[in-house]
């Protein structure tokens, strides 16, 4: 069912968008292998968007759990989208084992770092959810950038627009397991690193709460990585 639905979203998408859409870097994204990919989030069209293009089927996501809260039509496309229920802005232990569990069995697990869909504006400061598993899973971080998702689908449309959509995919890299001075490296600043690594695939306009990183502190972010 997992393909058949991917398979039916890159047809609309392939359809509605003819001409419009566009993928970068998509040579980037290991196909085997733990995989930790992590996201923006402006549209409600990203959590079926992205798994569809991921040049892997083997991906999973989280997803709120009001929408596992009753069955029904939702809880059961939310499952058998690969999805699985996280209680947001919070330590959500099943979810984040749950998620280990996913990484560390050689799957790729998509996730929005920011903890929820941005409507308007730039990026907002990342929650440390996306950092905590990046450094105890020690799986490669693939960054993406969603550009035009919220021109496609903004909040309270019945239906996409047709507008250019593009999806950039970063180049990977790791968490290091301590700074190179060898000091802790703390969830948060593992977040920040990753959703700078976001902001830089996107418009200038749409990078918020990363746009003015500071020299010293970009640096610094982006030492918390290291090659795959």
């Amino acid at each position: 069912m997992y393909a058949a639905l991917r398979a039916l979203m890159r047809l609309v998408v392939r359809v509605y968008l003819d001409g419009l859409f566009s993928m970068e870097g998509v040579e980037r994204v290991a196909r085997e292998g733990g995989l930790l990919v992590c996201s923006n989030h402006a549209s409600t069209i990203d959590p079926p968007l992205l798994p569809a293009v991921l040049p892997r089927s083997d991906t999973w996501s989280m997803a709120k759990s009001e929408y596992f809260a009753r069955p029904g039509f939702s809880r059961w496309l939310f499952t058998h989208y690969h999805a699985f229920p996280v209680v947001r802005h919070s330590a959500d232990r099943q979810a984040l084992r749950r998620a280990q569990q996913i990484l560390s069995g050689g799957q790729a697990l998509i996730l929005y770092p920011e903890g929820t869909r941005v409507e308007s504006g730039g990026l907002r400061r990342a929650e440390p959810g996306a950092g905590f598993l990046a450094r105890t899973a020690s799986v490669p971080v693939q960054p993406v950038g969603l550009v035009g998702t919220r021109e496609c689908f903004p909040k309270g449309a019945r239906w996409p627009r047709r507008v250019p959509v593009t999806v950039r995919f970063g180049v990977p890299f790791r968490i290091r397991k301590r700074r190179l001075d060898g000091r802790r490296i703390e969830n948060q600043e593992a977040a920040d690193s990753i959703m700078l690594a976001i902001a830089d695939l996107l418009p200038e306009s749409l990078r918020g709460a990363y746009a003015e990183v500071d020299a010293g502190r970009r640096e610094e972010l982006e030492d918390l990585r290291e090659p795959c």
